[in-house]
């Protein structure tokens, strides 16, 4: 029976995971991306420091260097992800987010000279050519399309390689470690970078600037805002990370893994059922086909761990 839940708690963190693309792409109407970041990681970690303030005090050294460096790393992946989400699909926006699966075991090789088997580079083969057909427009003839959007997602997935192949690594030195107190570490770090940085991004051209620009106060005023925020913060962030966790400690590590992949198929479904400033995704037969391969080089590329 506990597996059974467990394997509901890891579908469950799916589907909130892929329904906050959708919530992001709706609420970057009214808030920039950067304080989008800073808000749900500041919600996040104040969440995890009330929930685990008795293991606060375990927190040292070691773990604020490792920790953070690891923070700075989801910080630029949820920062390429989000600037991404405003200018390509939410659909699109989850399913480029997966290459992060297929990278891991290249870094594993060039660090640890852990040669990846021979289904890892069939895998990235595969990938790529799903994202090939799944940036094919509605006529074939028009050729491959990446958006700027497109690529900063697909960046976006380098960074989350390099977040979970440090914190597996770090995790694995020999010391006793705690998941929870990395977990709120690297919130805090995340908030912390997306405070720092939100001032200098013009919301008007969707870029940095050397002029600070001014607290967005009507944002407090904005109820679907608050709601989409308070939902990336508790659900997206702090209740999934808890389920993900549940499925890992109690599911085989492969089936856990392949049940927290649907988060880029649900990503996709919401997008096509829930419209977003009153547009719905659509998927042409060359998009699904890219879905579908995208989806198997995850699986293929999973194998490895």
């Amino acid at each position: 029976m506990i597996q059974v839940l467990s394997g509901l708690c890891c579908l469950i963190a799916a589907a909130v995971w892929g329904f906050a693309f959708v919530v992001v792409k709706d609420s970057l109407a009214y808030i920039s991306p950067l304080y989008m970041v800073a808000f749900r990681f500041s919600i996040a970690a104040v969440v995890m420091m009330i929930v685990f303030f008795q293991r606060l005090k375990r927190i040292n050294k070691a773990y604020l260097l490792k920790a953070g460096l690891v923070g700075v790393f989801l910080f630029l992946g949820y920062l390429t992800q989000t600037v991404g989400c405003n200018f390509t699909t939410p659909g699109k926006n989850a399913f480029f987010t997966t290459v992060y699966v297929v990278i891991i075991p290249f870094l594993c090789w060039a660090v640890m000279k852990k040669r990846p088997k021979w289904f890892v580079f069939a895998a990235v083969f595969i990938q790529i050519a799903g994202i090939g057909f799944l940036s094919l427009g509605e006529d074939i003839r028009d050729g491959i399309r990446l958006n700027a959007g497109d690529v900063l997602t697909l960046a976006c997935g380098v960074f989350f390689a390099l977040q979970m192949f440090w914190q597996g690594a770090f995790s694995k030195t020999g010391e006793e470690t705690d998941p929870f107190l990395y977990a709120l570490i690297e919130f805090a770090v995340a908030a912390l970078l997306g405070w720092l940085c939100a001032p200098f991004y013009d919301m008007k051209t969707s870029a940095f600037t050397l002029q600070i620009q001014p607290f967005p106060v009507e944002l407090m005023q904005n109820t679907r805002c608050i709601v989409s925020v308070l939902y990336l913060g508790l659900g997206s962030t702090a209740l999934a990370f808890a389920m993900q966790n549940i499925g890992l400690k109690y599911l085989n590590p492969s089936l856990a893994t392949i049940l927290l992949s649907f988060e880029s198929v649900f990503g996709m479904l919401f997008s096509i059922l829930i419209p977003v400033n009153g547009v719905r995704e659509s998927l042409s037969p060359w998009g699904a086909v890219g879905c579908v391969l995208i989806f198997i080089a995850v699986l293929l590329a999973q194998k490895t761990s």
